[in-house]
């Protein structure tokens, strides 16, 4: 038998503590915190507390405070090994039952015995001789004022009618003694009532025997409400059933509760059913689209390829990439095989068409249209037998390549997951757009060369130029493995120190000085965020030639783009960083003559790190040229390197170069 429930609160050593107490048939549960004592006291029952005066998260005259607030008559005893005279004081001011110290011997079987004496009484009944009988009439009150619904039935009257009610009942019916009396409880039940349950209180009823119920019941004011009823027969001395006693509580918002989180439930289920039917069906297109954007050397290869896998994939009928005009005036749409063969040329797409393409391109996200809308017949879904349009948005970075239309034939493709996918596949695919321009205008025998002139004080250079009062010309560029953006240029008419220039300088942020000959100097400087020139590289652009005069402080921008290039993306990007950009000079051009990707990428790897950066730094500061404008002193003193260093360097280089350059088979 189990003389006592004792709760052991104590983040130390505790196993002889629970040994002894379990001697004393207790049944111990140890917790560590007093935030877990309360917890345990809220869920289980306890007779006895035992505590550490020293917790992780309190003290034990803490968790007495606590305890007090809702438990007045719960033992608590205060067994410690962080005790002293002041301890003991303040826990006995406090209330403790007893204070028992660990340093004082035996004091695992002293903590039985105290724990033993405190609850014997009242665990085992020991003294129950001495508890006073309560009255009829106290019986009667608590019955009448008990919080929960009481009613007796009479089963020899007719349909067993109630006899009794409380004031609880009526409180949760609305219905007062003189309507509920010589009724049988069924006037409760109404058009949501379960007939199950009704007829599990009949049988029990019938049989003679409990049950236990929740059924809908209602007020007399017409609400319904959950009903937790228990029904119990009562017999008397000779085993004759003499009345029927029920019990009814109000369990709305538990059962309200209950159902919201078995919605909740269900929601999540067919989400995530819902989820993997989306990833069945489009895994396979994301797999494929990978190896069409690693295969495909050509931007209308990836086009194509791309509009004929989404047509093949289960629930897409049609596909097409379409692109704005530089004029800004219509739209040309490449149609894949499985449509119609050919590009067609829209004159006027629509202005609601238009429009829907451009929020798709501008939000970033994919544009939904259920049937025909206001589209052009040529593009509307019907005509493709499809229910539905999705407008994906092609952006890599700042880059735009258009957009891609998805044809969905049911009405349970492109929901809001599917558009999720489809807006990382349209980056996916403008990523790969991006790649092969790039290697296009790297390689292409003919480039789109752009001019253009910036006027705008916030321009890198222009503001260089008005600081230094003279002019700048750009010689190259080059990027650390930090993302670092340096650029080179020669500075011409600069009466200022360098570093007096640099320091007024918003968009610079270091700086260093290479060569210096009187009033021009070679300097290398570190563009903010990378400016204009990284700007540029995201739309595979490359800087061809850059310059500020010293009198009309505007920047002559030539850049040069592959000969299908988005050179309205360009223009408006500048546009929308930089006030006065003119682009004043468009046309295409046979590529300058430049080394093979193959002879780069060996010299590079034969190079060291300090051996490139001397070759560099030698060619962007013009050391080749003759008279020479910087001296080896001061390259090697930009790269903090002697220049016996910084020529062992230079030379290795240039004799790396030419080897490869002779190199034969």
């Amino acid at each position: 038998m189990v003389r006592a429930r004792v709760l052991l609160v104590d983040d130390g050593p505790v196993d002889e503590t629970v040994s002894a107490l379990r001697d004393r048939e207790c049944r111990v549960t140890a917790v560590e915190s007093v935030s877990d004592a309360l917890v345990n006291l809220r869920n289980n029952r306890v007779d006895i507390v035992v505590t550490e005066y020293q917790l992780p998260d309190g003290s034990g005259l803490e968790l007495l405070a606590e305890i007090r607030e809702s438990y007045e008559t719960l033992p608590v005893v205060l067994y410690t090994a962080h005790g002293d005279e002041h301890v003991a004081s303040e826990a006995i001011d406090a209330g403790v039952s007893s204070y028992i110290p660990k340093d004082e011997p035996p004091t695992a079987s002293r903590l039985a015995e105290t724990v033993s004496e405190l609850t014997i009484a009242d665990i085992t009944g020991a003294k129950s001789d001495d508890l006073p009988t309560p009255t009829t009439e106290t019986i009667i009150r608590a019955v009448d004022e008990a919080p929960i619904g009481i009613t007796i039935s009479d089963p020899s009257l007719p349909d067993n009618p109630m006899v009794y009610i409380n004031e609880a009942y009526e409180e949760l019916t609305g219905y007062d003694a003189e309507l509920a009396l010589g009724r049988n409880c069924r006037f409760l039940q109404g058009p949501d009532t379960e007939e199950e349950a009704v007829a599990e209180m009949r049988e029990a009823i019938e049989d003679r025997e409990s049950v236990d119920v929740e059924v809908v019941n209602y007020r007399e004011d017409g609400t319904p409400f959950w009903n937790h009823v228990t029904i119990a027969p009562l017999f008397d001395d000779d085993g004759n059933l003499t009345h029927y006693v029920g019990f009814q509580n109000d369990v709305t918002d538990r059962k309200e509760a209950e159902a919201v989180a078995t919605q909740r439930a269900d929601s999540l289920r067919e989400e995530r059913q819902a989820l993997e039917r989306v990833l069945g069906r489009i895994s396979g297109l994301v797999n494929e689209t990978s190896q069409i954007l690693v295969n495909s050397g050509t931007r209308a290869e990836i086009e194509r390829e791309v509009c004929a896998e989404i047509a093949q994939t289960d629930g897409y009928s049609h596909a097409w990439i379409g692109q704005s005009r530089a004029t800004g005036a219509g739209t040309t749409v490449s149609v894949d095989e499985t449509g119609r063969n050919g590009a067609v040329e829209m004159e006027a797409v629509g202005e609601w068409s238009a429009a829907i393409f451009e929020e798709a391109i501008e939000q970033g996200t994919v544009q939904v249209v259920s049937g025909d809308g206001d589209l052009p017949a040529s593009l509307a879904p019907s005509n493709y037998d499809a229910s539905s349009m999705a407008v994906v948005p092609l952006t890599y970075r700042r880059a735009t390549y258009g957009v891609l239309a998805v044809y969905a034939d049911r009405s349970d493709v492109l929901d809001r997951r599917e558009c999720k996918i489809f807006e990382a596949l349209g980056q996916m695919i403008a990523s790969g757009i991006n790649a092969v321009e790039t290697k296009q205008v790297l390689t292409a025998d003919r480039v789109t060369e752009l001019g253009f002139e910036i006027t705008d004080d916030s321009f890198p250079l222009i503001e260089l130029a008005q600081v230094s009062e003279g002019s700048v010309s750009y010689n190259g560029s080059t990027l650390s493995d930090d993302s670092v953006l340096r650029v080179f240029v020669t500075m011409s008419g600069c009466e200022a120190e360098f570093e007096e220039i640099l320091a007024q300088c918003e968009t610079i942020t270091d700086g260093f000085v290479i060569a210096q000959r009187e009033e021009t100097l070679a300097a290398s400087v570190e563009i903010r965020e990378g400016g204009v020139f990284r700007e540029l590289a995201e739309y595979g652009a490359t800087l061809r030639d850059l310059s500020v005069s010293a009198s009309s402080n505007t920047a002559q921008l030539h850049i040069d783009l592959p000969v299908e290039g988005d050179v309205r993306s360009v223009l408006s990007e500048l546009e929308s960083v930089y006030d006065g950009v003119n682009l004043v000079r468009q046309h295409e051009r046979e590529r300058d003559p430049r080394p093979t990707a193959e002879f780069v990428a060996a010299v590079a790897d034969r190079l060291t790190d300090r051996q490139y950066t001397a070759l560099e730094t030698a060619y962007l500061s013009d050391y080749f040229e003759f008279p020479r404008p910087v001296s080896g002193e001061e390259l090697a003193a930009s790269m903090d390197i002697s220049r016996q260093t910084y020529h062992q360097h230079l030379r290795a280089a240039q004799r790396k170069l030419l080897e490869e350059f002779f190199e034969t088979e």
